[in-house]
């Protein structure tokens, strides 16, 4: 009886491991053979394992703009070497000249706008359009209680 037993234990120990060996050979063939450094990855949580992608990718982006950095002024030394620009090589596919950003002159500035009249006068003379941050005079004094309305310019 402890042979059959033992036989028994054997027989389902050598189908467990064939199970095993199936599992790890469907495996393989989905993502071919698992490199030594993926290894020590397999007890990490999915937090950490999101955390190790994302630092991947940056990574990824950082020597990506690094290399091709890189490329760009090997190329562009060689071109120089050789008596050609970017442009002459490349055409359009040269980085174009920095382009500056900002309104021009003249373009709807300050410049082209009307002034806005005063609608409010403060006690020492200071004028309000209306429009824009509150000026401290303003709010100290409807902090002491006085009304808006009192320090507007009345129209002739």
């Amino acid at each position: 009886m402890a042979k059959a037993s033992s036989s028994r234990l054997r027989t389902q120990r050598v189908q467990n491991s064939n199970a095993q060996e199936a599992s790890l050979e469907t495996h393989r063939d989905e993502s071919a053979e698992q490199p030594a450094f993926i290894k020590p990855l397999e007890n990490l949580t999915i937090g950490e394992l999101r955390r190790v992608i994302t630092f991947a990718e940056a990574r990824i982006q950082q020597r990506e703009a690094g290399e091709k950095a890189a490329t760009r002024e090997e190329l562009r030394k060689l071109a120089q070497e050789r008596g050609f620009s970017m442009t002459d090589l490349f055409g359009e596919l040269a980085p174009p000249a920095p382009v500056k950003r900002g309104r021009k002159l003249g373009e709807t500035g300050k410049a082209d706008r009307a002034p806005i009249e005063a609608k409010y006068k403060g006690p020492n003379g200071e004028l309000w359009s209306g429009r824009g941050r509150m000026p401290k005079w303003l709010h100290a004094a409807e902090a002491e209680g006085k009304a808006r309305d009192s320090f507007l310019i009345k129209s002739i």
